[in-house]
């Protein structure tokens, strides 16, 4: 007599191998067949983790930026360079008695050495890229190779708070050039990198270029959205949440920097930059 074979039902089946699992820990839904009807109203966050529902988008944000919202803020780098007055006097550029006048005006000021120069008419902006550059261990970059539309690759809020600027994209490479005027901060290019998925470098302009470049930011501003970030990180999760749903995202990349919370939102037809700013001491 014919018999139909015995199937093994102890086998993993195949749509599970197709199907992601939600990567938070307390989903209630977990491997089962019904995350196959959740598939298309999930989540991907930092292109590594699914996860299956608003819910449990919110719980993996919140557990995410929790250690975040109660770490210490990260000192500040510490240099073995010359500083920047001793410098500029070992290159001749100004004299001992011009640098007096400038620390005199700093004690009062409180002002950057720099700036102090530049004020009393010692130095040039060029000048002090320069020395910047030499302290930082990075290049000049030339003002007139700064290429329209570099900026909009971050959110204008986080360009000025850490006053730099994407200049140049090498597409091949996927390499960013970013400028900042005054110090470099790596913590920023870190972010960059995480959530552009390119490499950076820094470099230096002259802070007149820089400043006049995020003036021209300031006209577009086109999906962009800064806040006041919430005291929590569950109320932060909500929020971040809330644009998912609102906006149709299907993915998102999140990072931290200095307290900081940057939000990229993905949808089909475009993108949206949500960014928690840590209220400035």
């Amino acid at each position: 007599m014919y018999r139909l074979p015995i199937k093994d039902w102890k086998r993993p089946l195949a749509w599970k191998q197709l199907v992601p699992s939600c990567s938070h820990t307390g989903c209630p839904i977990g491997t089962s067949w019904t995350g196959v009807l959740h598939r298309a109203t999930g989540f991907w966050l930092n292109e590594r983790e699914w996860l299956c529902s608003p819910r449990c988008l919110e719980a993996s944000l919140e557990e995410r930026l929790n250690g975040h919202f109660y770490a210490s803020p990260s000192p500040e780098p510490m240099r073995t360079t010359m500083p920047m007055g001793l410098m500029l006097l070992a290159r001749g550029v100004i004299s001992d008695a011009q640098l007096r006048d400038a620390l005199d005006m700093k004690r009062v000021s409180g002002d950057r050495i720099g700036s102090c120069l530049q004020r009393l008419g010692c130095v040039s902006f060029e000048d002090i890229a320069s020395v910047v550059a030499t302290q930082w261990g990075c290049p000049v970059f030339p003002v007139e190779s700064v290429q329209p539309g570099c900026s909009l690759f971050v959110p204008l809020s986080l360009l000025e708070r850490y006053r730099m600027l994407p200049v140049h994209l090498v597409s091949q490479g996927r390499r960013l050039f970013i400028a900042f005027c005054d110090k470099i901060d790596h913590s920023a290019l870190i972010s960059i990198e995480q959530m552009l998925g390119c490499e950076t470098e820094a470099c230096v302009i002259p802070e007149p270029k820089l400043l006049q470049e995020l003036e021209y930011r300031k006209r577009d501003t086109t999906g962009e959205v800064t806040v006041r970030r919430p005291d929590t990180s569950g109320e932060t999760a909500r929020v971040i949440r809330s644009y998912a749903q609102q906006t149709g995202s299907s993915a998102i990349r999140l990072c931290v920097v200095d307290g900081n919370v940057w939000a990229r939102f993905f949808s089909r037809r475009s993108h949206l930059d949500l960014v928690f700013e840590v209220a400035s001491t």
